[in-house]
């Protein structure tokens, strides 16, 4: 099975360090398996994996008229894949696994950036990949796309108790 978003695609979207291309392929497989199955649902996840040819309007963006009557533009999948593969890959580019265990390259002309910049920059780029999720979950809504379904929360509603003293004597 190949992935849905090739490297090719990937540079062209958010290119990645071509250092780090060895590593695209776990990152973006993860990334499907992952947090693309909990947006899509695994059948439909599945259906795309099986036949890309068959979702293309899904996959690099199409048109659509919401509920409004506004004509509506989304980028497609790859694009929100894109981005959740380059959050992941910011977190995990400056580590190393080493035989000693995991470690961090350090130059003497440069310093590796800090956890703070790292998770901003990682939050921002999901920030980025959501978004778009957004507008792709309406067109799947609006064009009644068969194998989506939002599912339900299969947590009941757990209300919330709060106890009161009495403080008067």
């Amino acid at each position: 099975m190949s992935l849905i978003l090739t490297y090719e695609q990937q540079q062209s979207i958010k290119a990645i360090s071509t250092n780090n291309a060895h590593r695209y392929e776990q990152i973006a497989a993860e990334i499907e398996e992952t947090d693309l199955k909990a947006l899509l649902g695994t059948p439909l996840l599945q259906a795309i994996q099986e036949t890309p040819e068959n979702h293309t309007n899904l996959l690099d963006g199409d048109t659509f008229e919401d509920c409004n009557g506004n004509t509506i533009k989304h980028k497609g999948l790859r694009y929100v894949l894109a981005y959740l593969n380059y959050a992941k890959y910011i977190s995990e580019s400056s580590v190393q696994d080493t035989f000693s265990g995991f470690a961090v390259k350090q130059m003497e002309d440069s310093n590796p950036a800090n956890e703070g910049t790292i998770l901003r920059l990682k939050k921002e780029n999901q920030k980025i990949a959501m978004t778009e999720w957004e507008l792709i979950k309406e067109y799947l809504t609006e064009k009644k796309y068969y194998l989506w379904y939002i599912s339900k929360s299969k947590k009941p509603h757990m209300p919330k108790m709060t106890f009161l003293r009495n403080t008067a004597k």
